[in-house]
């Protein structure tokens, strides 16, 4: 048919109405960036000029609380002053040139994507217009407790999930933190059932995993088992002080040397731990949508399709391909404001450089445990280390893989056993960038799904070779499931040693409007993303209505 025979376009407005719509868009996210300075835990501050004399040696604190990975540090593993602030500096001028001036250590390691944090994006808000609450400082209670969890999470790494209520550790495990006050930290008694969960609606219900880590589904027309590679059981990797120090100043990259010893659906910690540790970020989030889509799950009363529209069907926009590509770039989307934090406000240091610190204490270098120097660097954290029983527990653990893996220091440290060769990531800890990319890519989810009974839930056989129904009594929902994904991803990544608690899930202010940690800012730059989205619709798209992880209603 000829253009004279059909409708003619008129081009002209066309073009205005599509530079009206990125101006609306561009509008919305500048009304959205927040201009005041970041708030920040003073830890950078707080050590800048700090020094002691311990043993006739003068040692300075500059970069003590803070991420020095990969830089190049002094045989007692802080880091080099000049090299903490040739880090400080790049930051600062944020450009490539003044990243590649970093004064690195061994120079095996490299920092990864430090420029990340400086980039901007389309759709959304942007990320350094986002603002979340400071990580609890160095030497809070809150962050002691914290370590003591992840203790207790490397330590349990090997306990199947469907064992918690009979296992003797578990149950030791719950009654030391209850004893440390883990309730007023993070919100919750910890019980066999609760212990290493999220905190939010639908993570404490049924099995452990989320139900999106556990169901087989099609891949377009490929079958997928969610089989997962899992390592060996018993294993744990910096557990001797050279090895940490190595590892620390980048005079080695185990990077890619894991033990791994078949393939199973996801029954332990450290099999999850796994799961995490060489997963796509947009990957969770994004088999979850192809799940639910396979399974004809119930799309949200915002999109026409459900009612108003009769005569065709979505799929380019509000269809499949839509819903599974927007919550795969929320994903990738959510990085850049993981970057931005972690990079340009808080550079937090890791679990594994806490636990050093420790260690510190126990080798006599800095002082004694709980003497003045200790209560003064650990203040209100110092009593949560006197009280709990882990320490005695992480030490004589230590001693057996040290031991038995003939490395050193074989009496035991304090320092942290991680699930994986290299130990974190050359990036700093807060928040978690799996907290917020999972955190993002699921809330796209639960937007375009309705909240609605899963079907047919399955748990792992014993062995986990394969799936069984779940016959429990509480019903797991699409949106509970989400949360529990929410969590999951984030917590298995806590579980390896890689994260603070504080680092992805909310601690201590559900409800308010700054996030605390990375999940609920991945849930904030989700839903200005589904804003500037539904901008580009033809169809009449109604409100998507759902329940953010805190519980409160949101309308987008």
């Amino acid at each position: 048919m000829s253009q004279e025979q059909g409708q003619s376009r008129d081009f002209q407005a066309r073009r205005q109405e599509a530079k009206e719509v990125r101006e609306e868009t561009a509008q919305a996210a500048f009304n959205k960036f927040i201009t005041d300075d970041p708030n920040t835990n003073g830890d950078r501050q707080r050590f800048q000029n700090a020094e002691i004399t311990v043993n006739n040696r003068n040692v300075n604190f500059f970069g003590f609380g803070s991420y020095t990975k990969a830089l190049k540090h002094n045989d007692i593993g802080l880091v080099e002053s000049q090299s903490f602030q040739s880090l400080l500096t790049a930051i600062a001028q944020g450009t490539q040139g003044a990243f590649e001036q970093i004064i690195l250590g061994g120079g095996e390691r490299k920092q990864v994507n430090p420029l990340n944090a400086y980039s901007f994006q389309l759709i959304g808000n942007d990320s350094q217009g986002a603002r979340m609450a400071p990580a609890p400082a160095f030497g809070s209670r809150n962050i002691a407790v914290d370590m003591v969890e992840r203790y207790w999470m490397a330590l349990c790494r090997d306990v199947r999930f469907d064992q918690y209520e009979n296992s003797p550790l578990i149950h030791e495990a719950c009654e030391d933190l209850n004893c440390i006050g883990f309730a007023d930290q993070f919100g919750f008694e910890v019980t066999p059932q609760t212990i290493f969960r999220g905190p939010y609606e639908g993570c404490d219900v049924g099995p452990h995993v989320s139900q999106f880590l556990l169901k087989d589904f099609n891949f377009g027309n490929q079958p997928i088992r969610q089989l997962s590679l899992y390592p060996r059981e018993g294993l744990d990797y910096m557990t001797d002080f050279e090895t940490w120090k190595a590892v620390n100043n980048g005079d080695i990259d185990p990077t890619g040397s894991d033990i791994l010893d078949g393939r199973r659906y996801l029954i332990t910690l450290r099999d999850a731990g796994q799961w995490v540790h060489v997963d796509f970020p947009h990957q969770s989030s994004l088999w979850a949508t192809i799940i639910l889509l396979g399974e004809m799950a119930a799309i949200s009363q915002a999109s026409p399709y459900t009612g108003a529209i009769e005569k065709s069907v979505a799929f380019g926009s509000l269809g499949g391909p839509d819903i599974t590509v927007n919550s795969a770039l929320a994903a990738v989307y959510g990085l850049k404001h993981a970057w931005f934090q972690k990079w340009c406000v808080h550079l937090r240091l890791r679990p594994e450089v806490y636990a050093q610190r420790l260690e510190l204490f126990r080798r006599g270098i800095l002082g004694q445990p709980f003497d003045s120097t200790f209560n003064k660097l650990f203040e209100d954290g110092a009593d949560v280390f006197q009280k709990s029983k882990v320490l005695d527990r992480i030490c004589e653990h230590n001693a057996q893989q040290n031991i038995k893996f003939s490395r050193g220091d074989q009496e035991g440290t304090w320092l942290l056993p991680m699930g994986f060769p290299e130990g974190s990531p050359a990036h700093p800890a807060y928040p978690g960038g799996h907290s917020v990319f999972v955190a993002a890519g699921a809330t796209i989810a639960k937007a375009f799904f309705e909240d609605c009974p899963i079907a047919s839930p399955v748990v792992p056989t014993v062995d986990g070779q394969g799936l069984r129904a779940y016959t429990g009594d509480e019903t797991l929902t699409v949106h509970g499931e989400l949360n529990k994904l929410i969590a999951n991803i984030t917590l298995f990544r806590d579980g390896a040693g890689m994260h603070w608690r504080t680092d992805g899930t909310t601690s201590g202010c559900p409800g308010t409007s700054i996030a605390t940690g990375g999940n609920l800012l991945g849930e904030k730059m989700a839903i200005s993303m589904l804003r500037d989205i539904k901008e580009t619709y033809r169809e009449e798209v109604g409100t998507f209505r759902f329940k953010g992880i805190t519980g409160e209603m949101r309308e987008v």
